[in-house]
Order: C-alpha cells, then sequence, then structure tokens
C-alpha cells in the first residue's frame, strides 16, 4: 500500500493581544482557555488575595507601552527580511550551482518529478474523499443492524407470514379445545402480541430493503477505492523511476559538491540566525505578556482594595448614622410630651396677661426703673479724676466760623431744619 500522508497544515494565526484586553487573551492564555474551556467553560483567575495584601499601601505599576513593543517588533522584523533577503541570494547560487534552475535538464527532470508528486497528492485526496463515503455507509449499515438486532430480540417471529400463520393456529386452538379461564386469558395475551409484533416485522423487512441498498452502495465505494489504491501504485512507480533519473543527473555533478558544500554552510548560518531572531522576539513577547499580566493583577489588586475601603467605609457610615438616629430616638423619648403646645400656651397665656391684665404705663416705669438700676451699677467709680473741677460747655457755630476763617468776615450759618421721622405704630386689630 501506498503512503497516505497528506502536506502538513499551515500553523494556527497566533491570537492578537489586545490593549484593553486582560493577559488571558495573549499567545499562552489563548492556548490555556482552548484547554479548558472543554472542561470548565473559561479560565479561572488566581484570587487576588493570593497575589497581593490588601491591607497594606499597593504600589501602581506602570502599564507597558504597546507602542514600544511593536516598535521592536517591527525592527527585529526588519533584521529577519534582511537575512531572509541574503539567504534567498545564497539559496539561489546554490540552485544554479546544482542546476535546480527550470532552463537546465535537471530543472525540467526536477519539475517533472513535482508534478508527478502533485498529482500523487491529489490522488490521496480523492481517495480520502472516497474513504469518508465508505465510513458513512459503514456507519448507516451498523446502525440498521443494531436496530435490527433490538427489535428481534422482542420478537418471537420475525417473518410476516410465520406470525399469520401462528395467530391463526392459536385462533384455531381456542376455538376448538376446552381450557380453564387463565389459559384462555393466556391464549388471548399471545394473540394480541403477535399481531402487535406485525408492525414491527413490516418495519424489519423495510430496514432490510434499506441494508440491501446500503451493501451495494459499499461494494461500489469499495470498488472505486481499489481502482484509486491501483492508480496510486502506478504513479507511485513513475515516481520512483523519474527519480532514479534525476538523482543519476545529480551524481553527474558531483565536481561542483565542493562549492555547493560551502554555501550550504553559509545558509545554515543565516538560517541560524533568522532561528535567533524569532527566539528574542518571543522573548520580547513574552517578557511583555508577563509584564502585562502583572499590571493587570496590580489593577486588579488596587480595584480590590478600593472596593474593601469602599465596604468599610460604607459600614463605619451606616455604623454611625445607625448611632445618630437612635440617640435622636432617644433624646425624642425623654422629651415631654406635648412640649410645643405647652411652649405655644404660655407664650399666649404670657400675651394676654401682658395686654390685657398688666398696666403698661406701670409696667414701662417698672423697665425705665430696672434700666436706670441696671446702668447705676454697670458705671464705675473714678478715683482722682484729672478732670474735676471742669466745667463742660457748648461752643456756638459763630465762634467755630471765627476760628477756622481768615478774617473775610462772618458768614452766616443757615439752621438746618430738623425733620422727625413718623411714629410707626401697629395696631393688635
Amino acid at each position: 500500500m501506498t503512503d497516505e500522508t497528506a502536506p502538513t497544515a499551515p500553523p494556527a494565526a497566533e491570537p492578537v493581544v489586545d490593549d484593553a484586553s486582560p493577559p488571558e487573551n495573549d499567545a499562552n492564555g489563548a492556548a490555556a482557555n482552548v484547554k479548558n474551556k472543554d472542561n470548565k467553560g473559561e479560565k479561572e483567575q488566581v484570587p487576588i488575595e493570593e497575589l497581593y495584601d490588601l491591607s497594606k499601601p499597593i504600589k501602581r505599576i506602570e502599564r507597558p507601552s504597546k507602542d514600544e513593543q511593536n516598535a521592536a517588533i517591527a525592527a527585529i522584523d526588519g533584521e529577519i527580511d534582511a537575512i531572509r533577503a541574503e539567504r534567498n541570494v545564497v539559496q539561489k547560487k546554490i540552485d544554479e550551482a546544482m542546476g535546480k534552475q527550470k532552463n537546465t535538464p535537471i530543472g525540467r527532470e526536477r519539475d517533472a518529478l513535482n508534478k508527478l508528486k502533485n498529482r500523487k497528492g491529489l490522488m490521496i485526496e480523492q481517495k480520502r474523499q472516497i474513504r469518508a463515503r465508505l465510513e458513512i455507509v459503514k456507519m448507516k449499515a451498523d446502525q440498521l443492524i443494531g436496530q435490527q438486532k433490538n427489535a428481534r430480540s422482542t420478537m418471537k417471529f420475525t417473518n410476516l407470514a410465520d406470525i399469520e400463520k401462528e395467530i391463526a393456529r392459536l385462533q384455531r386452538k381456542q376455538e376448538t379445545s376446552s381450557m380453564s379461564l387463565s389459559d384462555e386469558k393466556k391464549l388471548i395475551k399471545d394473540i394480541e402480541a403477535l399481531q402487535a409484533s406485525r408492525r414491527t416485522a413490516e418495519e424489519l423487512k423495510s430496514k432490510q430493503g434499506d441494508l440491501d441498498t446500503i451493501k451495494d452502495d459499499r461494494k461500489v465505494i469499495q470498488a472505486d477505492l481499489n481502482a484509486k489504491d491501483k492508480e496510486i501504485d502506478s504513479i507511485q512507480k513513475e515516481i520512483d523511476a523519474q527519480s532514479k533519473i534525476l538523482k543519476d543527473l545529480v551524481d553527474k555533478q558531483s565536481s561542483q559538491r565542493g562549492t555547493v558544500d560551502e554555501l550550504m554552510k553559509q545558509r545554515d548560518a543565516l538560517k541560524s540566525d533568522i532561528d535567533d531572531k524569532f527566539k528574542e522576539k518571543n522573548t520580547l513577547r513574552t517578557e511583555f505578556r508577563e509584564k502585562t499580566n502583572d499590571w493587570y493583577h496590580n489593577q486588579r489588586a488596587i480595584k480590590a482594595q478600593r472596593q474593601m475601603q469602599y465596604e468599610e467605609e460604607k459600614k463605619r457610615r451606616e455604623e454611625e448614622k445607625a448611632a445618630y438616629l437612635k440617640k435622636k430616638e432617644e433624646e425624642e423619648l425623654a422629651k415631654t410630651p406635648y412640649e410645643e403646645e405647652m411652649a405655644l400656651c404660655e407664650y399666649l397665656a404670657d400675651y394676654l396677661t401682658k395686654t390685657y391684665l398688666t398696666d403698661a404705663q406701670e409696667e414701662e416705669a417698672k423697665k425705665a426703673k430696672e434700666a436706670e438700676e441696671k446702668a447705676k451699677a454697670d458705671v464705675v467709680a473714678v478715683k482722682d479724676d484729672p478732670f474735676a473741677g471742669f466745667k463742660a460747655f457748648s461752643k456756638k457755630p459763630e465762634d467755630e466760623v471765627n476760628y477756622f476763617g481768615k478774617g473775610k468776615g462772618k458768614k452766616k450759618l443757615k439752621a438746618k431744619k430738623s425733620s422727625k421721622a413718623p411714629t410707626f405704630s401697629l395696631s393688635l386689630d
């Protein structure tokens, strides 16, 4: 049997890390999520209490710059492109030395060999499709066979004619034989079970027809598969013959092998440099991912600490509010009932007493006397008064003019009329 190995599939695209996304969206995080989604639905995060002590101040970590990361990656990609260009030049020299160009005999023979290999790969893919069809047909046949087995396990007779014959025999026995009541009930039950199995027998007959059709399809598909195997074996022989021709042509150019070996060493060295650059790029991505993870966990810790402080402050305020409300309630309970109404009554009684039961003039005289006594009590007696014996007097307006004037004559001052403000009275009515 020939080899059926298909060409290797290209590697999956690397997941892109978003600036706003958590570290689970990076390369390792995405791979871990793919593994865990089948088990737990999504990756579980480490509790932040295991990473930070929320009771102590948390130092803020700066977020790593995505632009700087992209610039470093772009610089490494530029170096890789330059090395690849140099490697392509070396590879071109190797191809020229080994005659791998299409305009040389070796190039033409190698091109013919590649065409044969491509044809073989196409045939292998066609064979896989045929085999997939065969597997589907096998699965359907196994399913029908299993259903038939399940149905037959509960039936005494699987043929419709045998069922009719047995029903007729039991009915004749019931009509012509004498039996007890329990035996007759059992006989009737058997007849009813046989009648119910008619439909199952018909379904079995129909499934048997489907199974025969599937078997015929399976034979046709198996024949196509065998024919495709023969085609693959035939083209494999052509590939072997073409490979021998190409090997003979390559052996004739063994004199140039020393130069080719030197170019191959140079090409391998360049490939090693490219691998080192890829490792450097992966290292940068790993470091950036770790820094992003640290920043993300730091943000989680700060947020959790703020939430904890908020909860504590909220609890403290609720306790203070509860204590304040309790104190107000106790003050309200300690107050005399109807305190406001009692104060209003006292005010009304005092007003009525002063208005209707007390002499206003006598009350005013009493207040004036109390004010005078209070004023005398506030006055402090002067001892050793330096102004004793002096007599106060008031100057006339003419004297002030003469004192401040310049001898130009006396000015007559017009007396200002004093206007008294009208007395304001408020009637109680």
